[in-house]
């Protein structure tokens, strides 16, 4: 449980300090649905993804399907490319019925219409660059009627943390004499699109101030990602990074951070003002997560959220947030459960409890990017967890979406460079080979299938 006096630290410090009108936010009751493309629905069609090359510059394709339960999906020749200039980052609505990409790197967000094979007629397109100030923000299906756009510029914050005082040693080094450093504050700007037309909402900018036990640490708030609404409030995950004042550098190579908790950032909603930081230290780790969904409200209005360890740390935890803050007495270790150590960059909850997380095991490897993926199957009401009998050789660390229909959960499978196929789980079954295999899924030397919209 945090201090109460950083508690108190955190709620007095943490201020907006400007707000920008784009336009008039439309209004918008407050909701509970979480951030999830798996609500049960009456649907037409499936979208099916493949990332042709998944580092770096990618391209995506899609393509809409009715039935995923036989035949062979192949994107040789065939498939509707979504604008991208470094990567694109889509989601669907629940009914399957639209389609939205935000081209990251190039600053616009798409909505398409899901007619069937290739065809995704455009219907709407909008520059947020300008807004956001940054051609690469991070955007989250918040409802089924909101979208958020977030940027934490963690960056210049890094650049802020530097000695303050020097001596020239005259041989081209210096000897710092003073090791004091500014305060590594972290500007967070946010807006609210509104899916049906792609409106903008106001933009938020908020000040996020580094935490005492950051400054000892030389941490910094880098990430702010992957909000959930429940209720009147929306919850933000956040990552750090470490700066190493001896050796100044920001981004990769920089030290790991020091995680002795876990935080998340809470607003009202939908005014997005208000904000505060809850914490707990049930766990330590991220709460942004990476390209699949973090947090979810379930049907009881109760946030459940993975975090994201960092390495040479294995307890995945699934956590609880009830009224505002954490549960402490919520315990649910998915490293305990499925018996080997894990690392998870997020999960897809189905309802009534029941959710699917791709994971890396840790103990065979450490490294996201490795190849050693699986999935189990976790019950947050009863506490227990399953590992699938999937393939080995999966690779998940960029996989975006599942779908539920009749009460099955669809998910897209693909072992790296071999063909692969849709798998159709039962999500009332325990078992570890609780699933039909469907459609054949025709892969690339370079590519990997993200997801099933």
């Amino acid at each position: 449980m945090i201090n109460n006096t950083l508690r108190q630290l955190l709620a007095l410090s943490l201020v907006i300090i400007t707000l920008v009108s784009c336009e008039d936010e439309p209004g918008v009751e407050p909701e509970t649905p979480g951030t999830t493309d798996t609500t049960e629905t009456g649907r037409e069609f499936f979208t099916v993804a493949l990332s042709a090359s998944p580092t770096g510059e990618t391209k995506v394709y899609t393509q809409a399907l009715a039935d995923l339960s036989s035949g062979t999906i192949s994107y040789d020749g065939y498939g509707f490319e979504m604008p991208s200039t470094r990567t694109a980052r889509i989601f669907g609505s629940a009914d399957g019925t639209s389609l939205f990409n935000l081209d990251y790197g190039g600053g616009r967000i798409y909505k398409f219409a899901v007619k069937g094979g290739e065809s995704y007629p455009m219907e709407y397109e909008k520059n947020v660059e300008f807004a956001m100030g940054t051609a690469y923000p991070r955007w989250t299906k918040a409802s089924e009627q909101y979208a958020s756009i977030q940027y934490a510029d963690g960056a210049t914050a890094a650049r802020v943390y530097a000695y303050t005082d020097s001596t020239a040693n005259g041989d081209g080094t210096y000897t710092y004499t003073d090791s004091s450093f500014v305060r590594s504050d972290v500007t967070l700007r946010i807006m609210s699109v509104g899916l049906n037309d792609l409106t903008f909402g106001s933009i938020e900018e908020i000040t996020i101030p580094v935490s005492e036990t950051d400054l000892e640490s030389f941490n910094y708030v880098s990430r702010v990602d992957a909000p959930v609404i429940a209720g009147n409030k929306i919850y933000y995950g956040m990552a750090k990074s470490a700066y190493n004042p001896e050796d100044p550098c920001t981004g990769r190579g920089c030290p790991a951070p020091v995680y002795t908790n876990v935080e998340t950032l809470v607003l009202d909603y939908p005014s997005l003002t208000n904000p505060h930081i809850i914490s707990t230290e049930i766990a330590a780790g991220a709460t942004n997560g990476y390209r699949t969904p973090v947090a979810y409200t379930d049907e009881n209005g109760d946030v459940y959220q993975i975090i994201t360890v960092p390495d040479n740390t294995y307890d995945t935890y699934i956590l609880k947030i009830t009224d505002g803050a954490y549960d402490d007495s919520y315990q649910f270790n998915l490293s305990d459960l499925v018996g080997e150590n894990t690392r998870s960059l997020g999960w897809f909850y189905v309802g009534n409890g029941i959710g699917y997380v791709p994971y890396l095991r840790t103990d065979e490897s450490n490294s996201n990017s490795d190849s050693n993926w699986s999935v189990a199957r976790v019950d947050l009401y009863s506490g227990t967890a399953v590992k699938l009998n999937l393939p080995e050789n999966l690779w998940l660390q960029q996989y975006q979406s599942g779908v539920v229909k009749d009460g099955k959960f669809y998910m897209a499978i693909t072992p790296t460079g071999e063909n692969g196929n849709i798998y159709i789980f039962d999500i009332a079954s325990e078992s570890a080979d609780g699933f039909a295999v469907g459609a054949t899924l025709n892969n690339l030397a370079e590519g990997t299938y993200i997801g099933v919209y």
